[in-house]
């Protein structure tokens, strides 16, 4: 119940943002644009896209690398391309898609791989946000002006009732704790919490594979280049369309900032709706109209969608072809 809850609220807000985007567009208008579009330059930013999934892979190494699995670039590239591809048709599910695809080509556990999966998302965290903090530096009136349009009519209105769940929660886990404190001894040696040690045991020990890391320099290195891919990906697409090719790489820089919030929000579709939103929102900056806008941010994120679920899919076949290549060695 709690699984189907979150779905539906995913649901919800990406057909909120794809209503309030496409509500009052000219179909006819928005086909014909994407159809103008150079898609010389859409291609050259796909690829560059693509190369940055291909540095995550390898990156990825590094961390398994340091937990004693020896795993190719190619098997980890596999696991990211099925990853991003779950992502487009169940949202957030690719991390486990990713790990579980490990888990049949290198027979790697999978409370390892996805305990480094949140290393990398740390990192990668840590990374964003410095990136985000010298965009905001350098686009200061822009982004306040952003800010203060899209965001300030936005109230943060709470429920008189807040307080009262506020109390049944925190009776409710002291409750808990009290009945696990009585029966702790029965508890410790039941086969149910020896499995869930050993889960959070492998966890653990992906977590902290970045201390372990044989070349963190170069890890570093990697880290950045994934940012730097992604920021050149909307760059370069950005001379799609005759109305968004005069922006500057610092105009980029803002609408990579701002269109980032779009993907981090929870949406079906890895960010449909959102993701269409915030590129709009940022693209009216710099005088781009409403429509191209929405052109711009359909192009990029549909084509990023058709490549990654085709790719995606050839790289579920690859890898089920190797475990069974594996269990036929194995019998």
């Amino acid at each position: 119940m709690k699984k189907l809850i979150q779905f539906g609220l995913i649901l919800s807000i990406g057909g909120f943002f794809l209503y309030y985007v496409f509500k009052d567009i000219q179909w006819a208008e928005l086909l014909e644009k994407m159809q103008k579009a150079n898609y010389y330059w859409l291609s050259i930013g796909i690829s560059i896209s693509l190369l940055s999934h291909w540095i995550r892979a390898y990156r990825a190494t590094l961390l398994y690398d340091a937990m004693q699995y020896k795993i190719s670039t190619k098997n980890s590239f596999y696991a990211v391309l099925i990853g991003y591809m779950m992502n487009y048709i169940i949202p957030r599910a690719g991390e486990v898609s990713r790990c579980a695809a490990l888990r049949k080509t290198n027979h790697m556990p999978v409370e390892k791989s996805l305990g480094s999966v949140v290393t990398e998302r740390i990192v990668d965290m840590a990374l964003l946000l410095l990136i985000l903090g010298a965009i905001f530096l350098l686009k200061l009136d822009l982004l306040t002006a952003f800010i203060n349009e899209t965001l300030a009519n936005n109230s943060k209105a709470v429920s008189n009732n807040s307080y009262h769940w506020k109390y049944l929660v925190l009776i409710g886990i002291g409750l808990t704790t009290i009945f696990l404190f009585v029966i702790r001894k029965r508890l410790f040696k039941s086969k149910i919490y020896i499995k869930i040690f050993e889960l959070i045991q492998g966890f653990g020990d992906g977590l902290m594979s970045i201390k372990h890391v044989k070349k963190p320099f170069l890890f570093v290195i990697l880290s950045v280049l994934i940012w730097v891919g992604y920021i050149l990906m909307m760059y370069f697409c950005l001379f799609a369309l005759e109305s968004t090719s005069n922006l500057t790489f610092t105009d980029c820089l803002v609408v990579f900032a701002i269109g980032t919030i779009g993907v981090v929000l929870p949406a079906p579709g890895a960010g449909a709706g959102t993701y269409h939103f915030f590129v709009m929102q940022s693209l009216l900056l710099f005088g781009v109209p409403k429509e191209d806008g929405i052109a711009y941010a359909t192009l990029v994120h549909g084509l990023q969608m058709i490549i990654l679920l085709l790719i995606g899919s050839a790289a579920s076949l690859l890898v089920m072809s190797k475990q069974k290549e594996i269990s036929n060695e194995q019998a």
